[in-house]
């Protein structure tokens, strides 16, 4: 019986080795995605404040721009 756990214990040790590499790339691309999240938050505000701004100065001038709903 103490051979089985001690032989599931070597192997659990291996698995955590070779699994170290996969996790820290899964940490690195969800670091990135948080980044990507980020930077789409601040591109979709940008472009809301693009499009008030378009629809007050639409009627301005002589061709009115399309409203865009988003």
């Amino acid at each position: 019986m103490m051979v089985d756990l001690e032989l599931l214990k070597a192997i659990e040790e291996m698995m955590d080795r070779k699994l170290d590499p996969v996790n820290q790339r899964l940490d690195r691309v969800e670091q990135e995605l948080c980044e990507v999240k980020e930077g789409l938050s601040e591109v979709r505000t940008g472009v809301n404040t693009l499009l008030e701004w378009a629809d007050e100065v639409g009627g301005a001038i002589a061709f009115p721009i399309p409203k865009m709903n988003l």
